[in-house]
This record gives structure tokens, sequence and C-alpha cells, in this order.
């Protein structure tokens, strides 16, 4: 029988990197079905718009390390989110919410890179000028750029980072390790295992 929390069944969990992997294929399908490589479309002028690119590297054209390493990196995040979220599926707390979008996210871009060995990039927006320098400390590099736009991104992507963001905001706030939090500070240092205060021992 699934445990529940709040009435609520625990596969809900389970529902939402089902649905950011379907919507994902999905988006990156119909851009390679009706677009060429590297074509861009306007969709509001020059402030958004879909260019279909591959990266074959990570977030901002960081590279870290070679395509091994991305595949091995999302396989490692992938088994931990997903070992996690099995023991811990019924706590109703932000933490795993955001564990969810996070692995959605990964798995479609996984996908892209076990099918093609590259990510379909295609959501393209403007941004205010950033420079971001050149720098090369072995494993990671970056080349520099003048960015006027923000790096093309995907479906998956959006769910990492808001997932991300999520998860940062409940290092600091998560209602229901609060409320935990709270009943535990409120219970007397004195309460025995089960609740019950202890007798006093006699001399």
């Amino acid at each position: 029988m699934t445990e529940t929390v709040r009435g609520r069944p625990t596969h809900i969990i389970w529902l939402i990197p089902a649905v950011i992997i379907i919507l994902d294929q999905a988006t990156k399908w119909a851009v390679v079905a009706s677009m060429e490589l590297y074509q861009s479309v306007p969709v509001f002028g020059d402030w958004f718009r879909l260019t279909y690119i591959l990266n074959p590297g990570g977030a901002f054209g960081v590279r870290w390390g070679n395509q091994a390493f991305y595949f091995v990196a999302a396989l490692l995040v992938i088994a931990w989110i997903i070992w996690h979220l099995w023991r811990h599926a019924a706590a109703w707390h932000l933490s795993n919410w955001a564990l969810a979008l996070i692995l959605g996210g990964a798995i479609g871009n996984l996908i892209d890179r076990v099918i093609i060995g590259q990510v379909i990039d295609f959501v393209d927006v403007e941004f205010p000028n950033i420079r971001i320098p050149a720098f090369d400390f072995g494993v990671i590099s970056h080349p520099g750029v003048l960015m006027d736009r923000w790096p093309t991104f995907n479906v998956a992507d959006s769910a990492v980072t808001v997932g991300v963001i999520i998860l940062i905001v409940t290092l600091f706030y998560d209602p229901v390790l609060r409320r935990r939090h709270a009943r535990a500070v409120a219970s007397p240092a004195h309460e025995g295992p089960s609740g019950i205060e202890a007798a006093p021992q006699s001399n």
C-alpha cells in the first residue's frame, strides 16, 4: 500500500521528473524536426528566439573535462537522487520537490548525450551585457565571452535551475523541517523515549 503524507500519495513525487522528461524530449524533437541546425526563428523579436544548437559542454560553455565526465557525473547525480527519493518520498519537504525537478532535467539531458553525444538547446533570450573573462584551471576552462544573450538552454536546463534554486532556499526555509524542529524544541528535555516524563530516581 502506498504511504501517504497529508492524504497525498508519495507516487506524485515521481510524476514530476516523468512530466519534465516528456516535455523536454517532445520540445527537442519538435525543434529537430522543424528547424535546421543553427537556424534562429524570432518569436518576440530579438528578445526571445528559438535557436537550434548542439551543446557538447555544460552551462555557459564551461568545459568540465570530456563527454565521459558529463556522462558519469549525470549517472551519479541521477542514482543518488533516485536513492534519496526512494527512501524519503513520503517526506513532504521542499527539498524533495527540488530534487525531483533536478532528476527530470538530468535524465532529459542525459538522453541527448546517450543518443547524439551532445545536448539539444533551443531557448534563446536577450540578456544585459556581461563579460566573462577567459580562465583555465586544468579540467575547468572557459574561452571568455561577452554575453549579450543568455546561453541557449532547454526545458531540462530550466528544471535543473529551478530545482537548484529551490534546494538553496530549503537550506534556510522548509516549512516541514521548521515545524518538526519547533516540536522538538517545545518537547520537555526530561521526557522519556515514549513521551512520558521519567520518574525521579530515589537515593
